[in-house]
């Protein structure tokens, strides 16, 4: 938290930036200046959060301070835009005088303006219950909000197989930023109400999923993530009907191609939450046993659990061809998608509250040529009930293990 004092009286800076060293500020934490013109180069060189700027300001060192330099510093920063803007500005002022002459425009500029003189104690119990507040919001940003967040790539069958499985209260479908559609409401574990968010991508692909992810680690702050929906799958390491745990991802694509049509691979490799993967290893049985209560299509035989990689592009793979040239980049690669790798890099470069990420989904093709849609429905369905039996597992066991 950083915050900028603008006042050319040095003891009205010195006794603001006592108070705050007290209250437990770093003074490399407490930039000074005071003139117009210097704060301007600070707001503009350096991340600060709050500035406190005293009502008569010189525009330049060794100018005499005048009200309207203030009043149009403030008017650059938050109405023209021009000067960076600090989360929060409070005016500063040791002369009410000074205050009643250029008080309307000032003060229609600020959030509150404290009177700083010797005598006065009021400004330090305001400027107090602010840092208070500004420390709660810190704090805040490392905690989760949300317990669960489901993200699946398609609104139908994805989406809606999430929305049909769950046993959840939701409220109204709700658009976060301009593409985002999410839900939010709970689900009953073992007691225990857990709050959800359940969202799906406006488009497919590594760029819509790992902006997804940014956003709603941003704005939920879940403590799990998990991307549910369908994925292809490699005709010699799975079966239709399978359900995949991505344990790592990379975007295959990402390389140098050469002139004799072989791509020089550059992969940078992401992987799940180690509790959520080992976690998953239990879910055979709940498979076996969704496919038991199937009423409608479903493959030839009951799903396996497989476990491996999951490589990830921007592009819909239907070719034998196509896949020659990316399975040479893991001998143990078991599917394929357009979505995990930007799930798990926005997850692993996410800053705030901790999450633990993961990724499974079942295998409604093959990824060749023989792709077919026979079993969208039923793969969504079967993600959205594997993922619903790995939350319950995750948090039974890990209550149990607090105990």
């Amino acid at each position: 938290m950083r915050f900028l004092i603008v006042d050319d009286d040095p003891n009205k800076i010195s006794i603001i930036k006592g108070f705050l060293i007290e209250k437990g500020l770093c003074e490399t934490d407490i930039l000074t200046t005071e003139h117009a013109a210097g704060a301007r180069k600070l707001l503009e060189r350096e991340s600060i959060d709050v500035l406190l700027i005293d009502v008569l300001l010189p525009v330049r060192r060794g100018a005499s301070p005048d009200g309207r330099n203030s009043v149009e510093l403030l008017r650059q920063i938050v109405e023209d835009g021009t000067t960076p803007s600090p989360r929060y500005i409070f005016g500063i002022t040791a002369s009410r005088d000074a205050l009643e002459r250029h008080g309307e425009d000032f003060q229609s500029l600020v959030t509150q303006v404290f009177h700083v003189a010797p005598c006065e104690d009021s400004w330090r119990v305001s400027l107090g219950a602010l840092l208070l507040l500004l420390r709660r919001v810190e704090d805040s940003r490392t905690f989760n909000d949300y317990d669960i967040c489901v993200l699946t790539a398609l609104r139908n069958p994805e989406f809606v197989a999430v929305n049909d499985i769950w046993p959840m209260q939701f409220g109204e479908e709700k658009l976060l930023g301009s593409n985002i559609i999410y839900r939010t409401g709970t689900v009953e574990l073992y007691g225990a109400y857990k709050r959800v968010i359940c969202a799906h991508l406006s488009q497919m692909g590594p760029i819509a999923s790992t902006h997804a992810t940014t956003a709603l680690l941003n704005e939920f702050r879940p403590r799990v993530l998990l991307m549910t929906g369908i994925c292809g799958g490699f005709r010699d390491k799975v079966s239709i009907g399978d359900l995949i745990v991505a344990e790592i991802s990379w975007d295959w694509q990402a390389g140098k191609w050469n002139d004799q049509g072989n791509l020089a691979t550059a992969s940078d490799q992401r992987g799940c939450a180690a509790r959520l993967l080992a976690e998953s290893r239990g879910l055979n049985t709940a498979l076996n046993d969704f496919y038991a209560a199937c009423k409608g299509p479903r493959p030839s035989q009951p799903p396996s659990l497989i476990l491996g990689p999951m490589v990830t592009g921007s592009s819909v793979i239907a070719s034998s061809d196509i896949q020659r040239i990316f399975r040479g980049q893991h001998r143990n690669m078991v599917g394929v998608d357009m979505e995990c790798y930007g799930l798990y890099y926005a997850a692993e470069n996410h800053v705030g509250a901790p999450v633990d990420v993961i990724c499974l989904k079942a295998v409604s093709d093959l990824a060749d040529h023989a792709k077919g849609d026979n079993f969208h429905e039923y793969c969504s369905r079967l993600s959205a009930f594997a993922s619903l039996e790995l939350v319950r597992r995750y948090f039974r066991n890990g209550e149990i293990s607090q105990e």
